[in-house]
């Protein structure tokens, strides 16, 4: 049994409401179970999808549904791995992405974004550390943002980006900043394949040559979610 000195919780005498106090710990566990619970809305929703809808997802059968998941892409950008990450699938039907992010990523930003409150609270003070925009280090101050491409955007391999979804980070000055200006402005008709690999962070470098291409090897990321 705790000593009420240590106990997480405890309750203010003056209007009778319960107060809680969280640990670093307890923090990381909820933002886990939140990360959890957005696989399992995404496997949900393509679960309930329609069998010409999974054609159109996976480009009639050439694309793994394994590889329309975001939930990866958005804890990169939540841990400051990466700075954005682009919400999109290989299919002209916007409606079934719009659909998407309203019932599977928007829910899921409003919890984390929560916790990126209690996560401010919790680093008060800490300047030094929040100025370390490079680490992986959580719990830290973010507030996620999921916004349509609305600009009649192409880069060289990807025609249209129009009506994908940038998710980025509007408390890190890097992802903020260059979402806005590569993604979300609508003056912006072309974006380079050099400039895409900086704001999502692709790994290596993007080939240039027929002998580049050669040289690419497929990589995955493997998650394991209990």
């Amino acid at each position: 049994m705790q000593s009420p000195a240590s106990s997480p919780r405890h309750t203010n005498g003056s209007n009778g409401h319960s107060t809680s106090t969280i640990s670093e710990q307890d923090l990381l566990r909820r933002t886990s179970r939140v990360l959890r619970q957005l696989y399992l809305r995404e496997q949900r929703w393509i679960e309930t999808r329609t069998p010409s809808q999974l054609s159109d997802l996976t480009q009639q059968g050439q694309l793994p549904l394994n590889e329309q998941l975001h939930y990866g892409e958005i804890a990169f950008v939540l841990l400051r791995l990466k700075p954005c990450a682009i919400i999109d699938f290989a299919t002209e039907d916007k409606q079934l992405l719009n659909d998407y992010v309203q019932r599977v990523i928007q829910p899921t930003v409003g919890e984390l974004n929560a916790l990126g409150l209690l996560a401010k609270k919790m680093t008060k003070g800490h300047q030094q550390r929040r100025a370390e925009s490079n680490s992986a280090w959580y719990p830290r101050e973010f507030r996620l943002a999921c916004a349509r491409i609305e600009g009649q955007l192409a880069s060289p391999e990807v025609p249209s980006w129009t009506g994908a979804y940038a998710l980025y980070d509007e408390m890190w000055d890097e992802s903020r900043d260059w979402a806005r200006a590569n993604l979300l402005d609508a003056k912006k008709g072309s974006i380079s394949e050099d400039e895409l690999a900086r704001g999502l962070d692709y790994p290596g470098s993007i080939p240039k040559t027929n002998e580049d291409m050669q040289l690419i090897v497929p990589v995955s990321y493997l998650g394991r979610i209990k």
